[in-house]
């Protein structure tokens, strides 16, 4: 039969103000109605009445548990509510079941706050025996320190004192069941300020660049954490937020979500040739470098730098020209000289003048003349200038000064003392007239005028025994005259300048360390070069003036022996050569400097290297020297060969271009260059 609960009768547990007679008169009805389970009814007759006395709280509860002493099984509890006064006592009466022993075994222990609540401290045990009639009286005292009035004990440890979970049991704020916020104290007795509801957000920082990653939730700022977040990378302390973007490097290092956003990456550009392309990250760090598109192909361009009309020499790379007036690809393929070029006609002059990779194409052998004796067969020249495009010149020698004219055959000298000096070098302007210098710092000049045998003849004005010319050049001016610069051994340099006959005319402009032979240059006076030997060591010297002719700077040309530079020539504002002794030749190259070009090689039967006493160019590719070998040697850019050998000294060349020019030398030696035309085919 299962158990059928009875009614609040039955209860074990009755508070000492019930009613027991109306408790008795309830049981008489319920054994009559089941009388086979009046056993289980309390037996009334006695009882043990439990008094709790407490102190030291006001809200809280007590549980009495009664336990047959013979049986454990038979038991009761019962939750006895604190009436809200302190100190004070509290009653209830515990009735045995009639099934049970007499002999109880009663319980107390005190619950925090209210029924509900934990239980707190250590339950107070007794034994006690149900009389056969009336009360008996089992008395417990319970003490707890509730000081805030919030119904928790506290946790103190005190002596005869329950310890509740109240850990500050001076703040009414503080007890198990308050919220934990953050405020510098444990409002829930738990955890501290861990399980705080209002805890803030701080970020671990591992590279300490003041930004973290892992958010870290807390009331205080955790050691190693920080208060801005967002860092992307926590392993670099470069990377982080709230700065520019540093790297480009396909990378976020700002932390915005974007990569190289401050380096255009994509963007369109034109690279270091002005070629089209897109911006992309460099290998380099920071760098970016624009990547050509395809069919962005650089060429190389081209300027006119000879003067010829035509583009050859290289002015760099790209796909649009580095310069204004570039242009690709080259028509022009010796850019040293006017005589060249792309679709020029073949002539015969050793040069490659149509650039179709060939020389002198359907030339027959070149051929020289030679006038031996001219003006007698003991006489040296010294110089030869030829002017009005090589028809014409002057020959010059000791004693001697002559005029050439290819259409009137003959030459006419001059033996006016005027005229006879010793004179080692002579310049012609293209008006005819002729300007000579030499020994002892004699110069004289005169035009070509049949009936006037007069030279003007000054000598320089000081230290005449030792100026001892050796060089000289004229800058023409058909307006004023031509302007005529001369040197000498001393190292002097002199100007000499239209009317030529006032003692102002002839200027002292500059003195240099040296031992100057030659000079030579183009149409302006910073293209002037002089060129000898410097006194300090005796090795081969070049001096280049500035504009206005007074300042010359020595520019060393890199020769290991000691030797004369005894002839320069300036081919164009790109390229000028000096020679000179042991058959040393160097070239000078716009932006390069000199540079020696191969030893003038010892000719057949010559007892060693000559000596070039003059030189002459038309290209870097077709370069004239004579030598004290009696030869006139040619230089094609890479090698010397020998293309005239005469029976005496030559030492003096010039001429307007690769097909006219002349030789004079010893014996009044004159030899003539004139090329004819290509043979047909």
């Amino acid at each position: 039969m299962s158990f059928i609960p009875l009614r609040a009768a039955m209860a074990m547990f009755v508070l000492a103000s019930a009613a027991c007679a109306d408790f008795d008169l309830e049981k008489q009805k319920l054994c009559k109605q089941y009388p086979e389970r009046c056993d289980e009814l309390d037996d009334t007759s006695g009882a043990l009445n439990v008094t709790l006395g407490y102190s030291g709280f006001m809200r809280g509860c007590v549980t009495v548990t009664a336990t047959d002493a013979d049986n454990a099984g038979n038991t009761r509890s019962l939750d006895v509510a604190i009436p809200g006064k302190t100190p004070g006592t509290v009653s209830v009466t515990v009735y045995r079941k009639k099934n049970w022993g007499r002999m109880l075994s009663v319980t107390a222990q005190l619950r925090e706050f209210d029924c509900s609540g934990p239980l707190v401290g250590d339950p107070q045990k007794t034994r006690a025996q149900v009389p056969e009639e009336g009360t008996l009286d089992v008395p417990f005292t319970v003490r707890a320190i509730d000081a805030d009035g919030d119904g928790y004990f506290s946790s103190a440890d005190a002596e005869g004192v329950v310890s509740g979970t109240d850990c500050n049991d001076g703040d009414l704020a503080v007890n198990p069941s308050a919220t934990e916020v953050c405020n510098g104290k444990d409002d829930n007795c738990t955890l501290g300020e861990s399980d705080a509801i209002d805890k803030l957000s701080w970020y671990t920082d591992v590279d300490g660049d003041g930004y973290g990653s892992t958010e870290v939730n807390a009331c205080v700022l955790p050691t190693g954490a920080v208060t801005a977040g967002g860092d992307c990378n926590d392993s670099d302390a470069q990377v982080r937020p709230d700065r520019a973007e540093f790297r480009c490097d396909g990378k976020d290092d700002n932390c915005n979500g974007m990569n190289d956003e401050d380096f255009g990456v994509g963007n369109n550009c034109m690279d270091e040739l002005k070629c089209v392309g897109t911006v992309a990250c460099a290998p380099t760090p920071s760098q970016t470098a624009c990547v050509r598109l395809p069919g962005a192909n650089p060429a190389i361009w081209y300027v006119d730098g000879d003067g010829d009309g035509s583009k050859g020499q290289a002015a760099g790379m790209g796909c649009e020209p580095p310069v204004a007036g570039a242009a690709t690809p080259s028509d022009d393929c010796d850019e040293s000289s006017t005589y060249v070029r792309n679709g020029l006609p073949e002539v015969c002059d050793r040069l490659d003048n149509n650039c179709v990779g060939g020389v002198d194409e359907g030339c027959a052998p070149l051929t020289w003349t030679t006038d031996e004796g001219a003006l007698g067969p003991t006489d040296r020249l010294n110089s030869i200038a030829l002017y009005d495009q090589g028809q014409k010149g002057w020959i010059a020698g000791p004693n001697k000064l002559a005029h050439l004219d290819s259409a009137s055959p003959g030459i006419k000298e001059f033996t006016s003392g005027s005229c006879r000096k010793s004179w080692n070098a002579a310049w012609a302007a293209q008006d005819g007239r002729v300007f000579v210098v030499g020994e002892d710092g004699w110069l004289s000049t005169r035009k070509f005028v049949e009936a006037n045998e007069e030279c003007f003849t000054p000598q320089v004005p000081t230290d005449k025994n030792n100026t001892d010319f050796n060089g000289i050049f004229g800058i023409d001016d058909p307006a004023v005259g031509a302007t005529i610069f001369a040197v000498a051994s001393n190292g002097k340099i002199y100007r000499w300048a239209s009317p030529y006959i006032n003692a102002s005319d002839l200027v002292e402009i500059a003195q240099v360390p040296a031992n100057l032979r030659a000079i030579g240059g183009l149409k302006s006076v910073d293209s002037l070069i002089a060129v000898g030997n410097a006194n300090a060591d005796l090795k081969a010297q070049a001096y280049r003036v500035n504009s206005t002719g007074t300042t010359w700077a020595a520019e060393p040309l890199g020769a290991s022996d000691t030797a004369f530079m005894r002839s320069v020539h300036v081919l164009n504002g790109h390229y000028a050569y000096a020679a000179g002794d042991n058959g040393r030749a160097f070239e000078w190259t716009d932006g390069a400097g000199w540079h020696p070009l191969p030893q003038l090689p010892i000719p057949n039967g010559a007892p060693g290297v000559p000596d070039i006493l003059d030189v002459l160019s038309f290209s870097k590719n077709g370069i004239y020297a004579v030598t004290t070998a009696n030869t006139i040697a040619f230089f094609n850019g890479s090698t010397w060969s020998t293309v005239h050998t005469a029976a005496q000294t030559l030492r003096s060349l010039d001429g307007p271009r690769p097909t006219r020019f002349a030789a004079a030398g010893d014996g009044s030696t004159i030899v003539n260059f004139t090329a004819l035309a290509p043979l047909a085919p």
